[in-house]
């Protein structure tokens, strides 16, 4: 089972909420309300909800056995499951494809270089961070103004003021807010091959 609990803008569906319910009942017979509810992330009240929509669709069959019940998926249950599943994994493609046609404009605008810095150690520097070593791009340092952040480590990066002495190909800035007064700023350092990162639209803008 795909686990979604840490991808913060992640809301599931209905549809999602029973494919889970259909797979830990299909790897567990015995699994309680109670765990169905931790596993899924939702309150019993709604697990039996579920529940009992699933067993009047026929896909999943209850049979009590003194105080405990043990679920089993029906033969209907388990193709079911197995066409959620090929639905979700390819809805899964599909955002990838889009994703990634969508981020090839940041890898095109930096070919040819491979030493790469970062101005901003918020959350979008630490997330383009993670995208570009996995690039086979080399994140050599990241910038902040913030003096609570510097002489720290992001993934083993070091965290520094702008003006310490780095050799880099380009200078990416990385921020919400203030990305043009921080381009601004990075080329009064004297720092060229200036970039910013367009979360917006998910785009690298050559700044200078």
């Amino acid at each position: 089972m795909i686990k979604v609990d840490n991808l913060k803008i992640f809301e599931p569906t209905p549809y999602f909420r029973k494919m889970m319910i259909l797979e830990f009942i299909n790897e567990n017979r015995m699994i309680t309300q109670k765990q169905l509810s931790l596993k899924v992330g939702i309150v019993p009240s709604l697990i039996n909800k579920y529940v009992a929509e699933l067993q009047n669709e026929g896909l999943i069959r209850i049979v009590k056995e003194g105080k405990r019940a043990n679920y089993f998926l029906t033969d209907e249950g388990l193709s079911e499951l197995n066409l959620m599943k090929l639905v979700f994994f390819n809805d899964i493609v599909s955002l990838t494809n889009k994703i990634n046609s969508q981020l090839e404009n940041i890898f095109l605008k930096l070919r040819g270089k491979t030493n790469i810095a970062i101005y901003g150690a918020g959350e979008v520097g630490k997330a383009l961070g993670k995208l570009l070593t996995n690039r086979g791009f080399n994140v050599v340092a990241f910038f902040d103004d913030d003096k609570k952040k510097l002489n720290s480590r992001i993934e083993g990066i070091p965290v520094i003021s702008l003006g310490t002495p780095a050799r880099f190909d380009a200078l990416v800035v990385a921020s919400f807010k203030n990305s043009k007064k921080m381009a601004e700023k990075a080329l009064k350092f004297g720092y060229r091959d200036v970039y910013i990162f367009k979360t917006e639209d998910l785009k690298l803008i050559w700044f200078g």
